[in-house]
């Protein structure tokens, strides 16, 4: 699964790389302990209604996608995860798999593993071990609810709440020893086609989304153990990411 990570890169960068407009929150930046319902990156593909032209934006999003039946904010703390093999089939997310097709950048994400005694959780970090980004395959929605919104994952108005959901799939390989979940990485040269606007039929995206030619290689990743502070909401830092203290 994936229920907390790390977003620390230069915004400029990423933005070039993936020619999108930058619509973020300049004060929404480095975090190293982001949990569910917190305010997360996205980038989407839309058409503009005025021009016909598809833009791609960075946007800020609230992590725990709400579908238009959702009748509280609450909702989102079930669904920030959504197993990609039935995501055509769960009502939370069919409606978002056509049309409202993400991806959320991060430089790594964590998993707990509980000792041999099964007393102590021990966190580890995953990420690529070149240090380039990680790519999330995510859904969003444009959530109205009450209305009256606020907070960087709200339109200027107050009207609709942008919120968003990462893909999950079955773990392989030395990954299944974290966690029987892990996220959806794509390869970076997938990105164009999962954020394809032309892509609007959920059958088809529910088929692509299923192949794993689309993934990142998982001998790209490095797997490491981090300080058990990140265990703790409230903590953040680079030094989250530093090996744990062993006593002597």
């Amino acid at each position: 699964m994936c229920g907390r990570f790390a977003f620390f890169q230069e915004i400029d960068p990423l933005v070039d790389d993936l020619g999108a407009v930058d619509l973020t929150d300049p004060h929404l930046r480095s975090r190293w302990n982001i949990p569910p319902t917190a305010p997360i990156h996205v980038v989407t593909e839309s058409v503009d209604k005025e021009t016909g032209e598809v833009v791609r934006a960075l946007r800020v999003a609230r992590w725990g996608l709400l579908p238009p039946f959702a009748k509280e904010a609450s909702f989102s703390s079930r669904t920030f995860n959504a197993r990609r093999e039935t995501l055509g089939e769960k009502p939370s997310f069919r409606g978002s798999l056509g049309r409202y097709r993400a991806i959320v950048p991060m430089d790594g994400y964590y998993e707990w593993v509980r000792d041999d005694k099964g007393t102590r959780k021990q966190p580890y970090f995953i990420a690529p071990a070149d240090g380039t980004p990680l790519y999330m395959a995510a859904l969003v929605s444009w959530w109205k609810g009450p209305g009256q919104h606020e907070g960087p994952a709200a339109t200027e108005d107050g009207t609709y709440l942008l919120s968003a959901t990462i893909i999950t799939r079955e773990a392989t390989g030395d990954l299944a020893e974290l966690h029987d979940r892990t996220p959806v990485m794509l390869r970076r040269g997938e990105i164009d086609a999962w954020l394809d606007t032309a892509m609007d039929d959920r059958h088809a995206a529910q088929g692509w989304i299923l192949d794993d030619a689309h993934l990142l290689d998982d001998s790209t990743l490095e797997v490491r153990e981090v300080d058990p502070a990140v265990g703790r909401v409230g903590n953040d830092g680079p030094q989250l990411l530093e090996p744990p203290q062993t006593l002597l």
